[in-house]
């Protein structure tokens, strides 16, 4: 096996507006140490809640900017049905939020986009991403609402495919909970790591499906995890992986 270039990434998921100081200095001491490292979240980072908003922004979609994220998954806490209010939510993100299963209906400004092509050092990388279900088409009340969400596992799996061929390293970004989370890569070989959020799931170690690997640091700020892959025979490999302690967990 040929081995190639390495890539770090740092991982975030839930904080549920939980992102302050120490969690938020222990964030940026390990963006420093891994200057050139990828930080993604997986999702459900801001305080309100499903149908919540906040007329002035969410102060942590700024922290997070500051400490140079380079994407987010769309968590159900950032979603919200109505065109008027979903933006708002998001706004404050100087960084891509990411969803792939969400449509709009109309002319429903989305504030989104489905995938990601970076490159790192070389590597080309791609991030595909999917949240859960939140309103969709056969729901009663999906006449309230401007947008839907298609089956996540199926969209991911469709960006996958079209990725796949591009880039060297392929991520799944998602907030769909673990269980899904090993269905997406018992479906989706193509798939080389999956970064998740939703179940608040506390992992020691990568949980492995055939080539791919699923990672969570558990919730509310407590963890980053620290994932570091290589590219051989032209795809990403999980080399290791650990969970970085943010501030004290309650046992």
């Amino acid at each position: 096996m040929k081995a190639g270039p390495t890539l770090t990434l740092l991982h975030t998921n839930d904080f549920h507006g939980r992102l302050r100081p120490p969690a938020t200095d222990a964030l940026r001491r390990l963006r420093e140490e891994h200057p050139d490292a990828l930080l993604l979240d997986a999702g459900d980072a801001v305080t309100a809640g499903n149908l919540g908003f906040r007329l002035t922004g969410e102060p942590i979609l700024d922290t997070m900017s500051d400490l140079g994220y380079s994407a987010m998954c769309l968590g159900n806490r950032e979603t919200h049905p109505r065109k008027e209010i979903f933006p708002i939510k998001v706004a404050g993100a100087r960084f891509p939020i990411l969803c792939g299963n969400l449509m709009p209906k109309g002319d429903a400004p989305v504030p989104t986009v489905p995938s990601l092509r970076l490159e790192l050092g070389g590597i080309r990388l791609g991030i595909c991403a999917a949240t859960v279900p939140m309103f969709t088409r056969k729901q009663w009340s999906q006449s309230l609402c401007d947008y839907w969400f298609e089956d996540p596992i199926t969209s991911v799996c469709a960006q996958a495919e079209v990725l796949r061929p591009e880039v060297d390293v392929l991520i799944a970004l998602t907030h769909i909970g673990f269980q899904r989370d090993v269905r997406l890569a018992e479906q989706c070989p193509e798939l080389d790591l999956i970064v998740g959020g939703h179940s608040h799931t506390d992992l020691e170690e990568p949980y492995r499906v055939g080539h791919c690997a699923v990672v969570q640091a558990r919730s509310h700020a407590f963890f980053a995890g620290v994932a570091t892959l290589e590219v051989a025979d032209g795809r990403g490999e999980l080399r290791a992986w650990r969970k970085e302690p943010l501030r004290d967990a309650p046992a």
